[in-house]
Formats: structure tokens, sequence, C-alpha cells
């Protein structure tokens, strides 16, 4: 795996979490890293059903809000969708491909 994408991976989970942690107050949740073909998948659900709001370029000044624009923009592909389960109840998710640049 190239470095961009362990770096991206690094980025992308550390934020993801880090979310968790700052805005959801039951803090139990569910990382999952998989492979499909040559692209990587990374998620975390988690028991809050708010989904983030990732808007314009955001206010550098801010104490929030830059790093899922940020995971947004450097991502092959960024989301969040509700989940019907009885545990958790949404996942914010990220995908990057895994072939090299050439």
């Amino acid at each position: 795996m190239s470095a961009p994408v362990v770096d991206l991976v690094r980025l992308g989970v550390s934020e993801l979490l880090s979310n968790v942690v700052k805005h959801v107050p039951d803090k139990n949740c569910s990382l999952a890293i998989y492979m499909l073909g040559d692209v990587l998948v990374v998620s975390v659900s988690d028991r809050s059903s708010v989904l983030p709001e990732v808007r314009g370029a955001p206010d550098w000044d801010a104490e929030s809000g830059r790093g899922l624009w940020m995971l947004q923009e450097m991502a092959e592909a960024f989301g969040s969708h509700r989940m019907d389960g009885f545990f958790f109840k949404k996942c914010v998710w990220f995908r990057c491909g895994l072939r090299e640049e050439r």
C-alpha cells in the first residue's frame, strides 16, 4: 500500500473516531476496514442517528468542521447513511483506491 493511501487512512480513521468521541453521547462504535478489489473502504458506525453535515470550504478559524471536509476532498468517495440496526444508528464512510499512480 502506498504512503499516500496509508496517510489518508490514518487521517480518516482518526477523524471519524474523534468525531464519535466529540459529538456522540454513547461512545460505543464500530470501525470496519475492508478491501473491495483495488478499493479500500473505511467505515465507523455509532449510536447517534444525526448525520454529519459537510458543507463548502470551512471557516479555518472555527473549532470544528474542517476534518470531514478535508477527508471528503482527499478521499475517492465519502458519505454517511442512517442504519436500521438495533445497536448502531448511522455509518460514516470513505473509500480510496489502492492502485499505484503511474
